[in-house]
C-alpha cells in the first residue's frame, strides 16, 4: 500500500482495491491449486513449478522497482512501469496460491514416512508439524515485517524486492536439492472432481425417484460416512441402474457415485451459507494491510531512537494473535472439558465481536485525526506531518490481532471436526478462501461505497488522499455491516448441528452428533 502511493503515486481508492484484489487472487488460486494438487500433479511438482512462477513474479517486482530508482536512466513511461508492476503481483500471487498452501501438507507427508500408520502416531506427527510450522510461519513473518519496516522507512524497494528474491531462490535450491530424501504421494483424487461427479451424476439421473432404503444405493468399498437423510436430490446420484457387470462402466461414464462421495458433497453444502458469515472475517482483515497503515502515513512518528516505520504495527497485529492462539491451547491442554464450551463457533463469534470493536476503534481515531486535518487546515497537503502521534493507531491494530487470533484458528477447527480425513487436504484452502473471497468483498464494498457516497453531487468518502477522504464514516459502516452479519452468524450458528466424521480405523461408528449449538 505505501508503495502504490507514495512510489506508484496511485489514488487511494484504487490502491487499496489493487492490494485487496492480489490477497484476494492469492486465497482463491490456491484451491485450485489443491484441486491441481489432489487430482493431477501432487504436492512436489506443484510446489516446484509454482515456485519457479513466484521467483519470476519477484523479480519483475524488483526490476520495475529499480526503473523507479531517481538514478536510473528510465527506459521506459509510467504507464509501463505500471503494467509490469502488476504483471508481477499477479505472477506473485499465482505463485504463492500453489506454493504456499501445499508446503504444509508436504511437510507432513515427510514425517508420516518415517512413523506408524495408527492415530496415536498420527497425532503426535499433527503436532510436531504444527510446532515447526508456527515457528516457522511467526519467525518469517518477524523478519518480513522488519525487512518492510526497513525498506519503506529509508526507500530501499530495490534491495527490499532483491532481498526477497534472493532469499527465494536460496530456498528453492535447497528444496529442490532434497528431492531424492522426499516421499512423493502420487495423486489420489481431488474433493472438488468427486463433488462435481456428484452434482453431474445426480443431474443425469434427476428424474429417478430415490429410494426409501439406503442400502440400496451404491457404497463401493468406503464407509468412512454414514448416509444421511438431508439433501436427498442429490442421493440420485448413488443409485444403481446398471447390473454388477456394467458397474465399472457406469463409474467411468460419471453416471454413478458412492455414498461416501455423496456425503462430503453434501457436507460442503451444509456448510456453505454459515461460510458467507466468514467473509466479513475477511473484509476487516483486509483493512491492516490497507488503509490502517495508511492514516498514519502523515502521523507523528518520531520516538526517542528515531521514526517508526509504518509496518511495525503490524508487529502488535501478529503478537496479539499468536498470545491468543498460545493460551487457547495452553488453556484447552490445562481443562480439556474447556473444548466443549470454546467450540469453534463459538471462538468465530468472539473473534468476529472483536471485529465489530476494532472497526469502532479505527472510527474513533479516524474521525480525531480527520478533526485535526481540519483544524490545522492540511486537505490539501497530505505530506505534512500531523500533530497526532502514530500510536493513536496501536489499539485498532491489536483488536485486529484479536480478531484473528479467534478467527482463523476457529475456522480452520470448525473444518476440520466437521469433515473426514479424506477431505483434510482441501482444509487450507477452506481457510484461505474465507480471506481471498473476503478481500474481493472488500473491492466491491469500496466500490460501492464510493459511487453510494457521491450519490446528490456530493463529496466521495475515497478522496485522492487520506486528508481528504473520510474513512471515519466508512468505517462505520463496516461496523453497521458487521454488526448485521453477528446476527446472522448467531442464528445460523444457532442451527448449525456438529457432525463427527467415523474414523478411517472405526468404520462402523457412523456419523453421530455431538453437540448442537
Amino acid at each position: 500500500m505505501p508503495y502504490l502511493i507514495n512510489v506508484l503515486e496511485e489514488k487511494l481508492p484504487l490502491a487499496a482495491a489493487t492490494a485487496n484484489l492480489r490477497t484476494g487472487i492469492t486465497a482463491i488460486m490456491a484451491i485450485f491449486g489443491a484441486h491441481l494438487s489432489d487430482a493431477y500433479t501432487g504436492f512436489y511438482r506443484l510446489i516446484f513449478y509454482s515456485t519457479i512462477i513466484y521467483i519470476t513474479g519477484l523479480l519483475l517486482l524488483t526490476i520495475s522497482a529499480f526503473k523507479l530508482h531517481p538514478e536510473a536512466t528510465s527506459a521506459y513511461g509510467s504507464s509501463d512501469r505500471l503494467w509490469v508492476f502488476r504483471m508481477a503481483l499477479l505472477l506473485v500471487a499465482l505463485g504463492k496460491a500453489g506454493h504456499t498452501p501445499m508446503l504444509k501438507a508436504f511437510g507432513a507427508c515427510q514425517l508420516k514416512s518415517r512413523g506408524a500408520e495408527d492415530d496415536e502416531s498420527d497425532d503426535k506427527v499433527h503436532a510436531r508439524l504444527n510446532c515447526w510450522w508456527c515457528i516457522g510461519v511467526n519467525a518469517g513473518a518477524f523478519c518480513g515485517i522488519l525487512l518492510l519496516a526497513i525498506v519503506e522507512g529509508r526507500q530501499y524497494w530495490v534491495a527490499g524486492y532483491g532481498v526477497l528474491t534472493l532469499t527465494m531462490c536460496i530456498a528453492f535450491c535447497i528444496f529442490v536439492l532434497g528431492k531424492p530424501l522426499y516421499k512423493c504421494v502420487e495423486p489420489r483424487g481431488s474433493l472438488l472432481s468427486r463433488a462435481s461427479r456428484v452434482l453431474v451424476a445426480a443431474f443425469f439421473k434427476r428424474h429417478l425417484d430415490v429410494p426409501t432404503d439406503a442400502s440400496q444405493l451404491y457404497h463401493g468399498d468406503s464407509n468412512q460416512l454414514l448416509h444421511t437423510d438431508s439433501l436427498r436430490c442429490l442421493d440420485k446420484a448413488a443409485i444403481v441402474e446398471s447390473q454388477s457387470s456394467e458397474l465399472n462402466e457406469d463409474r467411468t461414464k460419471r453416471r454413478l457415485c458412492t455414498v461416501m462421495e455423496v456425503e462430503e458433497t453434501k457436507l460442503l453444502l451444509r456448510m456453505f451459507p454459515i461460510w458467507t458469515t466468514f467473509l466479513n472475517y475477511g473484509l476487516v482483515k483486509s483493512l491492516g494491510s490497507t488503509f490502517f497503515l495508511q492514516q498514519g502515513s502523515n502521523m507523528d512518528r518520531k520516538y526517542s531512537l528515531g521514526n517508526v516505520p509504518l509496518p511495525f504495527l503490524l508487529i502488535f497485529t501478529r503478537y496479539v494473535s499468536g498470545q491468543i492462539i498460545w493460551l487457547n491451547k495452553r488453556l484447552s491442554k490445562a481443562y480439556p472439558e474447556l473444548e466443549q464450551v470454546m467450540t469453534p463457533l463459538v471462538r468465530i463469534g468472539i473473534g468476529l465481536i472483536f471485529g465489530i470493536l476494532c472497526c469502532s476503534i479505527a472510527s474513533s481515531v479516524e474521525a480525531k485525526r480527520f478533526d485535526i486535518v481540519k483544524r490545522h487546515d492540511l486537505q490539501d497537503r497530505p505530506k505534512e506531518t500531523l500533530p497526532i502521534n502514530v500510536f493513536w493507531l496501536t489499539p485498532q491494530f491489536m483488536l485486529l490481532g484479536a480478531m484473528d487470533g479467534f478467527t482463523y484458528p476457529g475456522i480452520k477447527d470448525f473444518y476440520y471436526n466437521q469433515v473426514p480425513k479424506s477431505m483434510w487436504s482441501f482444509g487450507p484452502s477452506f481457510t484461505l478462501s474465507v480471506i481471498g473471497f473476503g478481500s474481493l468483498l472488500s473491492v466491491i464494498d469500496i466500490a460501492a461505497t464510493d459511487k453510494a457516497s457521491k450519490q446528490g453531487g456530493r463529496t466521495s468518502w475515497f478522496a485522492d488522499s487520506i486528508n481528504k477522504s473520510r474513512l471515519d464514516i466508512f468505517y462505520l459502516s463496516l461496523v453497521i455491516l458487521s454488526c448485521i452479519n453477528l446476527v446472522f452468524y448467531g442464528f445460523l450458528a444457532r442451527k448449525y448441528t456438529y457432525k463427527k466424521a467415523v474414523s478411517e480405523d472405526d468404520p462402523d461408528s457412523g456419523v453421530i452428533d455431538t453437540m448442537s449449538f
